[in-house]
């Protein structure tokens, strides 16, 4: 509480004055960051003009995006859940569960149409997506050369490629001009 209290430019009573305990700080971490999961996971569920499969692939950039843009907040979110008093932590895991749950849905829409498959429930492969998608917050270098988007594409890629049958349909290629002399 002093260093946020410091950062914000408060001194640690004021700050109470705000926020009135640790644990009433960290159930608003987990709220915002849990409702903005969940709120992504939906919008992709709603989508129309995506492939399960290209919105799982958002859905998994968003997120190693996000983990990786907010590594502070990440760290706090996994590192202090023990903090959380048990009859709030409950609420906190429906919400999480919410997140899981929309993304099985999408899962289980690529299993349908084909372009997935796994030996496993679908569950754990949520779990295991989701797993590296927030480890990120662990080793992600903002001063890397390359930028948090860039690597979430990439590790998106990288996960969806063990669960593919089939590549998705490639973006239309521009017809290229025969070679030949210029005009």
């Amino acid at each position: 509480m002093w260093d946020l209290a410091r950062e914000v430019n408060l001194s640690k009573p004021a700050l109470y004055h705000y926020v009135t305990s640790k644990e009433a700080l960290l159930v608003e971490i987990y709220e915002g960051v849990t409702v903005e999961g969940v709120e992504s996971a939906r919008r992709m569920l709603q989508r129309t003009d995506v492939t399960p499969v290209e919105a799982i692939r958002e859905l998994l950039v968003e997120r190693i995006a996000y983990t990786c843009d907010n590594r502070r907040l990440l760290q706090i979110f996994f590192e202090e859940e023990s903090e959380i008093p048990a009859d709030l932590m409950s609420t906190m895991r429906k919400q999480g569960r919410a997140y899981e749950d929309a993304f099985i849905e999408l899962l289980n829409r690529a299993v349908r149409d084909g372009t997935v498959s796994f030996d496993t429930t679908p569950r754990i492969v949520v779990n295991t997506l989701l797993g590296a998608a927030h480890w990120t917050y662990k080793w992600y270098n903002p001063k890397a050369a390359k930028s948090s988007r860039q690597l979430a594409g990439e590790l998106a890629d990288l996960l969806l490629r063990g669960l593919l049958t089939r590549e998705p349909p490639a973006a239309p290629k521009r017809a290229r001009r025969p070679p030949g002399p210029r005009r």
